[in-house]
């Protein structure tokens, strides 16, 4: 999965466009950052074989934080 794909899914799970999301967007300022879409993140990067520490991820204040938990291996 490449950084881009990986933005658009992050952009529907929160509900935004992902055109208004970059590395330094603060996530903590849309209403879909919720547990619900942390669930979306967990299962999306599992189906990709990416595995996180999902307890991370709402700890996750910018889109570069969630970038970070997956290791690199965005393309």
């Amino acid at each position: 999965m490449t950084k881009d794909e990986f933005i658009r899914h992050l952009a529907e799970a929160i509900e935004v466009d992902p055109g208004e999301l970059t590395d330094d967007t603060d996530l903590t300022q849309f209403e879909g950052w919720d547990s619900t879409a942390v669930l979306n993140l967990v299962v999306l990067l599992d189906e990709q074989g990416v595995k996180v520490d999902e307890e991370r991820i709402p700890e996750c204040k910018t889109v570069r934080d969630v970038v970070a938990l997956t290791g690199g291996v965005l393309e």
